[in-house]
C-alpha cells in the first residue's frame, strides 16, 4: 500500500471518528437542551368555565400574569366536575358523582399534556394524599350515608394503577348515629394521620359533635382496618372543611399542623362554640402538643376556611371575616367576605396579603404551586375572576391575567 493511499484512509478513519464524537456529544448535551426548555415552559391549570355545565379543562399557558386565560381553542376537555391532586410530575384528575374514573396526566417529551393511565372506582374519591417519596397516591372513597367502609386506594404513580385497597371505618358510633368524614390523608414516616369530622350517619351533613378536634392515627404503609388510636383536643373544633385536602400539613422538620374552622358558612351545623385555630403534632410524636394552640380567630377576627403550606414554617390561609352568610355559603359565589393571610406557624402571627379584594371561593382542594418565593391563586369577586401572584416575603399580591371562566381550581408545574 502506498503512503498516499494509507494517509488518505487514515484521514477518512479520523474524520469518521471525529464526526461520531460530535454526534455523541450533541446527543448527550446540546440535543436535550431544547426539549428540557420546551417541557419547562408554561403553567398547567385546572380551568372551570361558566355556563350551565361548567365544563373543566386542563390548559397550559406560559404567561399567566398578563392578558386573559380562556379554554377557547386549547386544552384538554374533562368529563364533569373533578378533583385534582398532583404527585411528583403526575397530575391526577378524579371524577365526581356519576363519573367513576381517575385519570393521570403528564407532560411528554414535546411538552404536551398527555394521559398516561386511568383507573375506576365505586364511590367518589373525595380525599387525597401521597407517600413521602411521591411514589404512591392515596385516595379515599367517602360514602355519604350509612356505616360503610371508607375505602383507601393505593395508586402507583408510575403506572397510574391501583396496587391495593384497604377498607376502614376510621370512626363510627351506631348508638349516636355518627360516622367520620376525613379531611386529609397525611403520611409522615411510618404513620398515616387522618383528621375527620363527626357527621350524622343519615347523610344530612350535620355536625352533632363540633367542639373537639379528632385525628385517627394508622400505621403506614401497612394500614389496618382500624386506627392504632384516635386523638382529640377540646381547644378547637373538628379539623378541616369539606372538599379541601389540606386539613393537616407538614413542615420541613416533620411537625404537623391542623386547622379548624367550625363556621356555619363552612358547613358546620350546628356551628362550633370553640375558636378557630391551629393545633400541632410535633415531629416524632403522634399526639397533639399541649403547649401549642394558635388562636387564629383572636388574631384575625375571623375563621380559617382553608390553608396550605408555603415553606419555612409559613402557610397561606383563607379567612372568613364573618360567619353571617348562612349555612354552606362559603362554597358559593354570593357572599364575598374572604381574605388571604400569611400565617407564621411558629411565631403565631398573621399578616393580611395586600392588594387582594374580599372575595368568594368555591374550592381549594389542590396543593399550592410555590416557586421562587411566589404563589399563585385564583380570586373571584362579584364581577370577575383574576390570577394573583403573591410574594410570600412581603405578603403582597400583583393582579395577573383575567380568567374568562368561573375559576382556576389549581395551578401546576408539570
Amino acid at each position: 500500500m502506498s503512503n498516499i493511499v494509507f494517509k488518505n484512509k487514515l484521514k477518512l478513519i479520523l474524520s469518521i471518528i471525529f464526526s461520531a464524537i460530535i454526534v455523541i456529544s450533541c446527543g448527550e448535551s446540546g440535543a436535550t437542551d431544547p426539549v428540557e426548555t420546551e417541557i419547562s415552559k408554561g403553567i398547567t391549570m385546572a380551568f372551570k368555565t361558566t355556563g350551565g355545565d361548567e365544563t373543566e379543562y386542563l390548559i397550559t399557558q406560559e404567561n399567566i400574569m398578563e392578558g386573559e386565560i380562556s379554554a377557547v381553542g386549547q386544552g384538554i376537555e374533562l368529563t364533569g366536575w373533578r378533583f385534582f391532586h398532583k404527585v411528583g410530575n403526575t397530575l391526577f384528575a378524579s371524577g365526581y358523582s356519576e363519573d367513576n374514573q381517575c385519570a393521570a396526566y403528564v407532560k411528554d417529551q414535546n411538552g404536551n399534556i398527555v394521559k398516561k393511565g386511568e383507573f375506576i372506582f365505586e364511590n367518589s374519591l373525595e380525599m387525597f394524599g401521597n407517600s413521602d417519596d411521591n411514589q404512591t397516591m392515596l385516595a379515599m372513597e367517602i360514602p355519604r350515608a350509612g356505616f360503610a367502609n371508607r375505602r383507601l386506594y393505593f395508586v402507583d404513580v408510575n403506572t397510574a394503577l391501583v396496587s391495593k385497597i384497604v377498607g376502614t371505618r376510621i370512626f363510627e358510633s351506631q348508638e349516636d348515629s355518627l360516622v367520620a368524614w376525613p379531611t386529609a390523608l397525611q403520611v409522615r414516616g411510618d404513620k398515616l394521620f387522618i383528621p375527620f369530622h363527626k357527621l350524622d350517619a343519615k347523610g344530612w351533613f350535620t355536625t352533632p359533635s363540633p367542639d373537639s378536634a379528632f385525628i385517627a392515627v394508622y400505621s403506614y404503609p401497612d394500614v389496618g382496618a382500624v386506627p392504632e388510636k384516635i386523638i382529640s383536643d377540646p381547644r378547637t373544633s373538628n379539623i378541616g372543611v369539606n372538599g379541601a385536602a389540606t386539613g393537616l400539613i407538614q413542615t420541613e422538620n416533620g411537625d404537623l399542623y391542623s386547622f379548624s374552622c367550625g363556621a356555619s358558612m363552612a358547613g358546620f351545623s350546628p356551628a362550633s362554640s370553640k375558636p378557630s385555630g391551629i393545633l400541632r403534632i410535633k415531629a416524632g410524636s403522634a399526639d397533639f402538643d399541649p403547649n401549642y394552640f394558635f388562636n387564629v380567630e383572636s388574631i384575625t377576627g375571623g375563621k380559617i376556611f382553608w390553608f396550605d403550606y408555603l415553606g419555612n414554617n409559613k402557610a397561606l390561609a383563607r379567612i372568613l371575616t364573618d360567619d353571617n352568610g348562612g349555612l354552606w355559603t362559603a362554597f358559593g359565589r354570593t357572599v364575598f367576605n374572604q381574605k388571604l393571610v400569611i400565617l407564621d406557624l411558629v411565631n403565631q402571627t398573621a399578616t393580611d396579603v395586600a392588594n387582594i379584594p374580599l372575595h368568594a371561593k368555591r374550592y381549594t382542594s389542590t396543593p399550592l404551586l410555590v416557586e421562587d418565593g411566589k404563589v399563585y391563586v385564583s380570586v373571584e369577586t362579584a364581577g370577575d375572576a383574576y390570577v394573583y401572584q403573591i410574594d410570600i416575603e412581603s405578603a403582597s399580591a400583583v393582579r395577573g391575567a383575567k380568567i374568562n371562566g368561573k375559576t382556576i381550581k389549581g395551578f401546576f408545574r408539570m
